[in-house]
């Protein structure tokens, strides 16, 4: 019961902190990327994603990362990370989100996208993802 008290005490003056503000969508530059490594909440690996470095008209003095895009395929929207895949040839898989995102941009290869300006959307957490259509 102290211990109840004491954690009552220590919350019961604090005032709401402030929103984090996230970045509005807006036309950014890709400068770079990186991979992650994935788990899911077990610890267990799904896999790698290329997180994009982008230059935001908003964000001074630091890069933001992106590793979602939002495209079209059959005619629906769709979102998804950028996840890190070979087809049996070798190649990026022609469905994934990042040959997709590729196509849209007109580049051949992940280090062609270095450079390419693209547009933003927010997905409903407030995230960014790339506008790939």
């Amino acid at each position: 019961e102290k211990m109840e008290n004491k954690t009552l005490e220590e919350f019961e003056n604090i005032k709401v902190g402030e929103d984090k503000p996230q970045v509005d969508p807006k036309e950014v530059v890709i400068v770079g990327y990186k991979t992650e490594d994935v788990k899911d909440k077990q610890g267990k690996d799904m896999g790698r994603k290329l997180s994009l470095l982008v230059d935001h008209p908003d964000v001074k003095n630091k890069q933001i990362e992106i590793s979602g895009v939002e495209y079209t395929q059959n005619k629906k929207i769709k979102q998804s990370g950028l996840w890190l895949k070979k087809n049996s040839d070798g190649k990026l898989p022609f469905n994934s989100a990042l040959a997709n995102l590729l196509r849209f941009t007109k580049k051949g290869t992940i280090k062609e996208l270095v450079g390419t300006k693209v547009n933003t959307t927010a997905n409903d957490n407030g995230y960014l993802l790339i506008k790939g259509y």
